[in-house]
């Protein structure tokens, strides 16, 4: 359901990833569909192993063998106006998708430490995003990665330039790849637990900054993040995920007031402070997400819900709902044609 009269950036269409192992197939992801808009914070949110990066690899083709993409399409829109082009006809080596990868559509990384080269200096580093997607010469590319660097807080940015990953605290690589993705000013953004190992002052300061870019050039952000009150904080719309499926979508005014799925509750009422725990007292969600190789019949979520409705919920696979044109669920719950 596409909520708004502009052209998404990105078009994410029944999109399966898996994993062919010797011991069977890992779904990362079953059949996510979502859209983002120019100038919009769509979050991604679910417990740890939900398929929330998985899909978001998958539209910047980084799914690695024995990985792939077995199913849906993926579009993206270079400009306004322009006509989409589906990301998965590119090979994730090719030409095509190394233009728009790192340039109009970036990604801050959960694991600075894996992201980042050991071996090259960070300036290179930044450098090289620069060069590959901008026109600057040396020296104005120069310039411009240092003022990225102390934006995203890093002090003496001149000298730190000419220093190697190692010899950053976890938070200040955070930081630094939070710049290299900016630097190009991208039309799209995947921001993976881009606040992760950062103190609140430098979190505001992040999230400040990714917003001041997005006003100016009208950029798309997809936030996939544990931490439901910088979700509260920065999103317009979220999307909530269970293994690999997408079970809620809603703006996050509805989603936060007024949560229609069993899992989506559950979450809001494992966060302090929550106005769904009436006692005070952190809920936990029963049971855990179940194993890669697992195969769960019906309602993903079934063995770990609250208002299972056996015969029902462990036999048939809920479809995605409209319920007021605010909220889309993936619920029996809310089926009239049972």
């Amino acid at each position: 359901m596409k909520t708004n009269d502009r052209e998404p950036i990105l078009e994410m269409d029944d999109v399966h990833v898996e994993y062919e192992l010797d011991e069977g197939t890992v779904r990362a992801v079953r059949g996510a569909s979502y859209y983002v808009y120019p100038g919009e914070t769509l979050a991604l949110v679910g417990e740890s192993g939900c398929g929330k990066s998985q899909s978001s690899f998958a539209a910047m083709g980084l799914i690695q063998p024995p990985g792939r993409v077995s199913k849906g399409r993926i579009l993206f829109r270079e400009r306004a106006g322009a006509e989409p082009v589906d990301l998965l006809q590119f090979h994730r080596n090719s030409r095509e998708l190394r233009y728009i990868r790192g340039g109009r559509m970036a990604m801050i990384f959960q694991e600075p430490m894996t992201a980042l080269s050991p071996v090259h200096r960070i300036g290179r580093q930044l450098d090289e995003v620069l060069q590959l997607h901008t026109h600057l010469n040396r020296t104005d590319r120069f310039e411009r990665a240092c003022e990225m660097l102390t934006r995203v807080g890093i002090p003496d940015a001149p000298r730190r330039y000419f220093q190697y990953s190692f010899e950053f605290s976890g938070g200040m690589r955070q930081r630094i790849m939070a710049a290299m993705a900016l630097c190009g000013e991208p039309r799209l953004l995947f921001a993976d637990e881009p606040t992760t190992g950062l103190d609140v002052t430098i979190q505001a300061q992040i999230l400040d900054l990714m917003k001041e870019i997005q006003r100016g050039g009208d950029m798309g952000i997809v936030l996939i993040t544990h931490n439901l009150a910088v979700v509260a904080e920065t999103a317009d719309r979220v999307a909530v995920m269970y293994l690999g499926e997408i079970v809620e979508l809603a703006d996050v005014q509805t989603l936060f007031s007024d949560p229609k799925h069993p899992y989506t509750i559950a979450l809001m009422g494992s966060v302090v402070g929550s106005s769904f725990v009436r006692d005070h007292r952190l809920k936990v969600i029963r049971g855990s997400v179940p194993g890669p190789l697992e195969e769960v019949p019906g309602c993903a979520f079934h063995p770990r819900c609250d208002r299972f409705m056996r015969g029902v919920c462990d036999c048939r696979r809920p479809e995605m709902r409209d319920l007021d044109g605010k909220t889309q669920v993936r619920c029996w719950l809310y089926a009239r044609d049972l």
